[in-house]
């Protein structure tokens, strides 16, 4: 096994963790701290139902898209077609950076009650 073979494999485990702490948040009601940082006081937050709600979707399509990239990474299954493995590489980086920037602007307009528009 390589280390790109296992690399895409821990890729696929994120995607798995996220899935999870996506239902769990759904279920619970409970914001996980990989969400907003560790030490962050929940308790405080201005809203933490329109987070869960909005985040949820987000979160749950994050883990399906690196759980199923991963997988088809780690299969082999274009080891044939380096152009496309390159390209879901590129995929895996533009919805980690996306959910990034999303999961940002939640926390500023559902956690800590930061609006763009008020500033």
């Amino acid at each position: 096994m390589d280390l790109v073979t296992i690399f895409r494999i821990l890729i696929m485990a994120c995607g798995v963790y996220m899935m999870y702490w996506a239902v769990q948040m759904n279920i619970s009601g409970k914001i996980p701290e990989m969400l907003v940082g560790k030490g962050f006081p929940i308790s405080r937050a201005k809203d933490p139902k329109g987070f869960i709600k909005f985040t949820f979707p987000f979160t749950l399509a994050t883990g399906i898209v690196l759980f199923v990239s991963g997988g088809i990474g780690a299969l082999g299954v274009l080891s044939q077609r380096p152009m496309l493995d390159t390209l879901i590489n590129l995929v895996i980086i533009a919805v980690i950076i996306i959910y990034g920037m999303i999961l940002m602007q939640a926390q500023k307009k559902y956690l800590v009650g930061l609006d763009d528009k008020k500033k």
